[in-house]
């Protein structure tokens, strides 16, 4: 099972640097009896061996409309055990996007549609089995949301039978650029009919994560990345069911999203706490699960019943509906955790969704990092749809005041286009409020 990870955008590109860094320091640990087939499987799944048998190269293509971060990264790398192959980068602007999704979609899309395609389909074809297609991109500026966007929608035509998955990190409610609530309204829209899932990253939550668990209080971007990239990644590695079988990219997606209606995913994970910290604490499986209930129930990505982000709307006293929630453990007698303690007392769940659909463990004895026990919930329901709400009501309140929007007209959206955009992402907040009924 191989995947291949699509880097658009600066914040994109970041990410996936950070994710592939995060699987090499795992891939590269010292070998044992027990996690060689775990290690071998990790490196196989994220890197392929260079023709000439040297250092391995990572499965990605790497796409921005300007060079900086992109020269960064690839240089970083070639003093890393990994390295990003130079013709998998495609760069062919300098002036980036302007931060306006409707030129990353309308000009820069179409002009690099082809190129792109070439790169992607020569990665492809080196892969035993490809099983997803990973787009890490933000839908706060131009060329991650709109040529993402645009990408995403090519993908699912060019590649019909491959999962895809869209990475997408949330903005500052307070503001990054002006127009973002444009851009991740255009973006939510158009990857909610492209993608199979929408995993969801919000900055404000993992900065918050960062400062008041983590003990980073000068928290960087690299921070926030990390930390996101360490529960995708817990996700993503080789893991176990109790059949005896390794689940597929797509066991994981037919989990998630069980309506097509319904795909934005959340991730909550615990332990939390500061790196210096680990060599003092000791934990259990049951005080772990009950961690990650409270987080849901309070819909916190931080392990504290009053740890909300003040910049999204007002907690409401009824808890989140779930749709499906999917459980990893990493840790030695993983197997042997009950998830019922995620249960008890019982979590609220949509009437219609069946109890198999609920809850799913799978489980590896291999510890994840330092950590010697981990546990990763991703959750499909109300946790995920706040941001959303919040960008759409934003978004409509500058359009009519028409602030800023002749930009995107200039490019090439209409206003029909942008209301149609506004529709399907209230529609998408609608079909999640209805868990609740």
């Amino acid at each position: 099972m191989t995947f291949i990870t699509l880097q658009v955008g600066q914040c994109g590109n970041q990410l996936g640097n950070c994710f592939f860094n995060t699987i090499s320091d795992i891939a590269n640990q010292k070998a044992n009896v027990e996690n060689c087939n775990f290690l071998e499987e990790t490196n196989y799944r994220f890197f392929s061996e260079s023709e000439k048998g040297e250092k391995i190269y990572a499965r990605a293509v790497l796409i921005d409309t300007e060079p900086k971060v992109i020269r960064e990264i690839s240089t970083t790398s070639k003093n890393a055990a990994w390295y990003y192959q130079p013709n998998r980068i495609i760069n062919i602007q300098q002036l980036g996007a302007g931060n306006n999704w409707a030129m990353g979609y309308y000009a820069h899309g179409p002009s690099m549609k082809d190129n792109t395609l070439d790169v992607i389909r020569q990665e492809a074809e080196k892969c035993d089995y490809l099983q997803g297609f990973l787009h890490f991109a933000s839908v706060a500026g131009g060329t991650g949301s709109g040529f993402g966007s645009y990408l995403s929608e090519v993908i699912n035509d060019e590649f019909p039978s491959v999962s895809s998955a869209s990475i997408t990190v949330w903005p500052f409610q307070r503001g990054e650029v002006s127009v973002q609530a444009y851009n991740a309204t255009l973006s939510l829209a158009s990857l909610q009919k492209s993608a199979d899932a929408v995993f969801v990253f919000e900055n404000d939550w993992l900065l918050k994560l960062c400062q008041h668990k983590m003990g980073l209080k000068s928290s960087s971007l690299y921070d926030l990345n990390t930390v996101a990239i360490q529960q995708l990644a817990n996700l993503l590695l080789p893991i176990n069911s109790f059949y005896g079988v390794t689940p597929q990219f797509s066991d994981i997606l037919e989990h998630l999203v069980p309506h097509p209606q319904f795909k934005l995913v959340g991730l909550r994970s615990v332990p939390q706490e500061p790196m210096s910290s680990l060599p003092f604490s000791a934990y259990a499986w049951p005080s772990l699960l009950r961690s990650l209930r409270r987080m849901v129930l309070y819909n916190t990505a931080v392990d504290e019943v009053y740890g909300r982000c003040n910049s999204v709307a007002p907690t409401t006293q009824k808890p989140h509906v779930s749709l499906s929630n999917l459980l990893i453990l990493r840790g030695p007698e993983s197997h042997l955790a009950d998830p019922e303690h995620l249960h008890k007392p019982t979590l609220p769940y949509a009437s219609w969704a069946p109890p198999p659909l609920r809850i799913k463990m799978w489980t590896h004895p291999s510890p994840f990092l330092p950590y010697d026990k981990t546990a990763v919930l991703a959750n499909n329901g109300q946790m995920s749809v706040e941001c959303a709400d919040v960008a759409v009501a934003k978004a409509w309140k500058l359009f009519n005041y028409k602030a800023y929007f002749h930009h995107y007209v200039a490019c090439g959206l209409s206003e029909e286009e942008f209301k149609s955009a506004v529709i399907d992402v209230e529609q998408i907040i609608a079909s999640y409020n209805s868990l609740r009924t």
